[in-house]
C-alpha cells in the first residue's frame, strides 16, 4: 500500500445526477464511463491525504435520493481521507441552505462539509475555502460591495479554494469580468495567496497564480479534455487526464476530419453543403458511439437525424438554437443566463 503524504487531490465541478447528458443515446446510457472515471479519480488520489471538492458536486438544489446516496457512496471510497466539501451555486437554495447539508448528518470525523468561508490548515499549508456566496449572505446588496467583503474576510495564505470566479479567465468567448455575480481580482487574489483554485467554470485553464479545474464529466458539445489535479508540499501542480467521452461538433466534415475522431465519442454534424454524400457521412458517423445530424441548408426548414446519436438539451445548448433563430447574440443571452444563475 503507497503511503499517504500530505498531497491534496483536487476534484472539479461534478454535477452529480440520475444520469449523464446523452445517456439516452448511449447503449449502457454512460453507465460504464461514470463508472470508469470515478475508478480512475479514487485510484489515482491513493497517495493523497487530502481531498478537495471544488463545488457543484450535484447538480440541482433538490436532487434524487438515488444521487445523494451515489455522491456519499463515492466519498466514502476515499476511506479516511480528510475531505474538503465546498458548495457551488448549483446547490446554492434562496435561503442560504445547500444541497449538500445533508452530508453533515452522515457525521464523519474527516469530512468538512463548507457552506461559509473557512479556513484549514492542511499539513504545513495554510488553506482558506470559499464555497459560492451570495450578496444577501453577506449582507450587501451589490456585487462591488461583495467582493470588498470578501476579501477583508479572507486571511490569505497557501491556498485558496474557490467556487466563485477569478478574473482574467475566459470561456465560450466571455470573460468572468463581464459577468453580473461576484468576481474575485485576479491581481489581489495572487497578493493574498500563492495558489488559487477555482471551480464554477467548466473550462479548464491555469493562468499565473490561477488554476481552473473545470469540470470532471462532458456535458456539452466542444467538450474534449477534463481533468482532475495533485498539489504536492510545494504547490506543485500535476494535472491529470480524465479517461471521458469526447463531445464534437462539426459543420460540413469530410471523411478525413470523421477520422481524426475516437471512435468513442459523441459526434454532432451540421450540413448546410447539399453537395455532400449524405449516405457515406452517415456509414461513417455510425461508427461513433452517437452521432446526430442536422441538416440546415439555406432556405430550408433544419432537420435532425438522430441514429445512435444525441442532441444537447442543456439550457445552454437551447439558448444558442434560439439565438441562431432569431438572429440575436448568443453571447449576450449566455450572460443573462449567468445573471440568473447568480
Amino acid at each position: 500500500m503507497k503511503k499517504k503524504i500530505n498531497s491534496i487531490g483536487i476534484i472539479g465541478d461534478m454535477h452529480f445526477k440520475d444520469d449523464l447528458s446523452y445517456a439516452d443515446y448511449i447503449s449502457d446510457r454512460r453507465v460504464s464511463e461514470k463508472q470508469n472515471i470515478l475508478d480512475f479519480v479514487v485510484k489515482s488520489f491513493e497517495d493523497c491525504k487530502h481531498i478537495v471538492f471544488l463545488g457543484d458536486n450535484l447538480n440541482s438544489r433538490n436532487n434524487s435520493s438515488e444521487t445523494n446516496r451515489s455522491f456519499v457512496e463515492f466519498i466514502e471510497r476515499f476511506g479516511d481521507k480528510d475531505i474538503y466539501i465546498i458548495s457551488g451555486n448549483h446547490e446554492k437554495k434562496g435561503d442560504g441552505k445547500t444541497a449538500i447539508d445533508f452530508l453533515g448528518e452522515v457525521k464523519k470525523p474527516n469530512w468538512h462539509v463548507l457552506t461559509k468561508p473557512s479556513t484549514f490548515c492542511l499539513g504545513d499549508l495554510e488553506v482558506d475555502f470559499l464555497p459560492y456566496m451570495l450578496n444577501r449572505e453577506l449582507g450587501v446588496e451589490t456585487t462591488e460591495e461583495a467582493v470588498d467583503h470578501i476579501l477583508k474576510e479572507l486571511g490569505g495564505g497557501d491556498i485558496l479554494f474557490t467556487h466563485h470566479c477569478i478574473s482574467g479567465t475566459v470561456f465560450n468567448g466571455i470573460k468572468t469580468e463581464d459577468l453580473k455575480e461576484i468576481v474575485l481580482p485576479k491581481e489581489k487574489v495572487e497578493e493574498m495567496y500563492e495558489l488559487a483554485v477555482a471551480g464554477h467554470i467548466h473550462a479548464p485553464q491555469q493562468y499565473g497564480k490561477v488554476l481552473i479545474t473545470g469540470n470532471v464529466f462532458t456535458t456539452e458539445v466542444g467538450e474534449k479534455e477534463k481533468f482532475i489535479y495533485k498539489i504536492d508540499e510545494n504547490l506543485k501542480v500535476e494535472k491529470i487526464h480524465l479517461p471521458i467521452r469526447q463531445i464534437h461538433k462539426l459543420e460540413n466534415p469530410s471523411i478525413e476530419d470523421l477520422l481524426k475522431i475516437p471512435v468513442s465519442s459523441i459526434v454532432k454534424v451540421v450540413l448546410s453543403n447539399k453537395e455532400i454524400d449524405f449516405d457515406k457521412l452517415e456509414e461513417h458517423l455510425l461508427k461513433f458511439d452517437a452521432h446526430l445530424i442536422i441538416e440546415n441548408y439555406p432556405s430550408e426548414r433544419k432537420k435532425a437525424h438522430i441514429e445512435e446519436g444525441a442532441f444537447d438539451f442543456s439550457l445552454e445548448a437551447v439558448l444558442k438554437l434560439y439565438a441562431e433563430a432569431k438572429k440575436i447574440d448568443h453571447q449576450k443571452l449566455l450572460k443573462g443566463l449567468h445573471i440568473i444563475n447568480g
